[in-house]
């Protein structure tokens, strides 16, 4: 499985993972983090295509 799709599937993980309860948690920034990341390869990747 290449880094983009493992990223992505490590994205979508964490969002359907249900939050914690404490008012103070940012249990959704990591998976924005890595879904961010994931689309920066994978435009880089198609960028190196073309």
């Amino acid at each position: 499985m290449n880094s983009t799709s493992q990223l992505m599937n490590e994205a979508m993980s964490r969002a359907r993972t249900p939050k914690p309860q404490d008012n103070h948690s940012e249990a959704y920034r990591p998976a924005r983090q890595v879904a961010l990341a994931a689309r920066r390869e994978q435009n880089r990747q198609l960028a190196d295509r073309n």
